[in-house]
């Protein structure tokens, strides 16, 4: 019985400490997508964080949702140049919802939102990602 308390105890203080660490965080956002906005238009994760966004697209039209790498912004228009500067994208037809998951960027900073569809950054179709 001593040693099945102590295995217990030490099974106990293992799963804490680890728990403690912090280990991978997840993170769930929802987004709307319309013409021509982002609702929110402003989103906040933890670095490093695997996030799911629950991704409608209330439109009428297809719409991108693209985060730009740290210190980037994307070109008018949005086209092949940028494309070197994405860190993530993902696209949702007219009237559609899924949900998509990615890994945040492990640096903390601002990071620029934009549709990269054609003309729907110049409609001003642009948000933040803030990882801290």
């Amino acid at each position: 019985m001593k040693k099945f308390s102590v295995v217990f105890l030490f099974v106990l203080v293992l799963s804490m400490v680890l728990s403690a660490c912090g280990g991978s965080k997840a993170v769930t956002l929802d987004v709307d997508m319309n013409e021509y906005a982002f609702i929110p238009s402003t989103l906040e994760v933890p670095a490093g964080a695997e996030v799911t966004i629950n991704l409608s697209n209330s439109g009428t039209i297809e719409h991108e949702l693209v985060i730009m790498k740290l210190g980037t912004e994307a070109t008018i228009p949005f086209d092949d140049d940028d494309e070197g500067n994405v860190y993530w994208e993902t696209e949702l037809d007219a009237g559609k919802s899924e949900a998509v998951t990615f890994t945040a960027p492990s640096e903390p900073g601002t990071y620029q939102l934009v549709c990269g569809t054609p003309a729907h950054l110049e409609l001003g179709m642009l948000g933040t990602l803030i990882v801290k």
